[in-house]
């Protein structure tokens, strides 16, 4: 499988540009930086580079002050893709990898109750908010495909179409109801899900698995926010990487009713885009925790 760099437009990394080149560049040449110096007095500093529009390279250096030297590392050089959608969540928690470093968030979506993890881009700010005993209740998530394919939309009248509405908006107000305390709703909800899961079984004995599925939003793995993701495309636009000259495709997608914003290197994508139609793909989650409310 390709490594999420791709998706920011560079196919040739380790053949024409390594990691050790791209590092350097953006040490030498950042478009901003952010530094934070802890209580143990280690000094975390982030440079992040533009290589096309919302397209970022991010490098997270940390300063060591041991026996009065200094010992720098890197400990992180990882891609990333602005959002422009902010979403409201519940039960946010962030769990630290390896060292303090490098986190996942956990949360759910507030309306739909999708629940999700990310790799978080914004260490530092994150900490600093942490250090102020901020609550953080909003993040930015976006996707960095490493293969996806185009695939038809499913076919659906009106009727249809204003079904599926009615039977979406019941839901969120159930989820609602049961993070309130509603058991009846609570209940409800576990119903519904059975009913839905039973339907689906029944229908995969007899009908295309894609032609049931509208969308889906699931783990791939089980560790480093790999996704599978189906959903339809509402907007779409191509992006150029500065550096490497070669072209993405940046796509918003409903994913079951949540707003998610892709990228994938155009070399990556089997078939053609246009909006309406659905992409399938396996992608690597990462965001921001929106630290300033």
């Amino acid at each position: 499988m390709e490594a999420p760099i791709t998706a920011l437009g560079f196919s040739e990394i380790d053949k024409k540009y390594t990691i050790e080149e791209i590092v350097g560049e953006i040490l030498n040449k950042p478009t901003k930086q952010q530094v934070s110096r802890e209580k143990s007095k280690n000094v975390v500093v982030e440079y992040t580079k533009e290589f096309g529009k919302d397209m970022y390279i991010l490098v997270r250096i940390v300063m060591h002050s041991e026996n009065n030297e200094t010992k720098v590392e890197v400990e992180q050089c990882e891609p990333y893709l602005v959002s422009k959608y902010t979403i409201n969540v519940e039960e946010l928690t962030t769990e630290a990898i390896d060292d303090e470093y490098n986190y996942y968030v956990i949360c759910e979506e507030r309306e739909t109750g999708v629940q999700f993890i990310f790799w978080l881009q914004n260490v530092v700010q994150y900490m600093e908010a942490v250090e102020h005993k901020k609550t953080f209740n909003q993040v930015k998530i976006a996707a960095l495909a490493m293969e996806g394919t185009i695939v038809l939309p499913i076919e659906k009248d009106a009727e249809d179409e204003e079904v599926e509405k009615e039977e979406k908006e019941k839901i969120k107000v159930m989820i609602q109801k049961a993070r309130e305390g509603d058991e009846e709703a609570r209940a409800q909800l576990e119903e519904e899900e059975k009913e839905m899961d039973d339907q689906l079984k029944e229908r995969m004995y007899q009908e295309d698995f894609l032609s049931i599925m509208s969308g889906y939003f699931v783990p791939a793995t089980l560790v480093d926010a790999n996704y599978a993701i189906l959903g339809e495309i509402k907007e779409m636009a191509t992006r150029t990487n500065e550096k490497t000259g070669e072209e993405v495709y940046l796509f918003t997608l409903d994913v079951n009713d949540m707003p998610l914003e892709v990228m994938i290197n155009k070399k990556q994508l089997v078939g053609y885009p246009s909006v309406g139609m659905r992409f399938m793909g396996t992608c690597w989650l990462q965001g921001t925790i929106i630290t300033d409310n």
